[in-house]
């Protein structure tokens, strides 16, 4: 398992380093597909999409896809995903994303890809891990994408932590009280909570074993009470 789960996509020359180690060689010899259904549901400008997937482009792949689960049948997105060196799970709504997985009939697809590619997780892309994501809108007071969706009720893409990830921690358009929201989410859950800002990332290479933080900026880890157990 080679897991890199970021805030804010390859935000930094650590981070950057950390892909490329997960790769084993470089950037430009490498082939990534770019998953982006966790953003297509919603509307308006997408000029910060159209933003980050040049600046991922800019990395210079050996070759730079652009997929959603749903266009096509399975078999043929199943044949983008593993030609791919990388697949890295854009951003958007952490739920549309799981449920995406699970509706395309691709969810064990990407369990099995998972023991074979590198996944980059990208704030939601980086969500759809957690057992427990089926308590998310409710431990989390986040209801609003279920309705928005039309879903009734989420399960992970691939059941694989027994903990949450939480991006963008000090972004000026997070709540003031993002911490106590993290730390409220954890207690309800009985889940620890990694909660990182934008400049960190997750590298896992064993799901019953604790990420390793890849960071130059700042984090914290909350305890299943809600308490604070690490942070930087």
């Amino acid at each position: 398992m080679r897991m890199l789960l970021t805030s804010n996509g390859i935000a930094n020359p650590l981070i950057h380093d950390a892909l490329v180690d997960l790769l084993g060689k470089p950037i430009a010899d490498s082939r990534i597909v770019v998953v982006i259904d966790a953003i297509l549901g919603f509307p308006g400008d997408s000029s910060t999409l159209v933003e980050h997937l040049e600046g991922l482009r800019s990395l210079g792949w050996a070759e730079f896809d652009v997929a959603s689960l749903f266009a096509g049948p399975p078999t043929l997105v199943e044949s983008r995903l593993r030609s791919a060196d990388v697949i890295l799970g854009y951003g958007g709504s952490n739920l549309w994303a799981a449920h995406a997985w699970h509706a395309t009939g691709l969810a064990p697809v990407l369990a099995q890809l998972l023991e074979e590619k590198v996944y980059v997780g990208w704030s939601a892309g980086s969500m759809i891990f957690a057992r427990s994501l089926g308590r998310w809108p409710e431990d989390f007071d986040d209801q609003e994408e279920l309705e928005m969706f039309g879903l009734d009720s989420i399960a992970p893409a691939v059941p694989l932590f027994d903990w949450f990830f939480m991006g963008h921690r000090g972004a000026d358009w997070m709540p003031t009280d993002a911490d106590a929201w993290a730390a409220r989410g954890a207690g309800r859950s009985r889940q620890p909570v990694w909660f990182l800002d934008d400049d960190s990332a997750l590298l896992v290479r064993d799901s019953a074993a604790d990420p390793v933080v890849v960071s130059s900026g700042h984090w914290r880890r909350f305890g299943p009470d809600g308490s604070v157990v690490d942070s930087r």
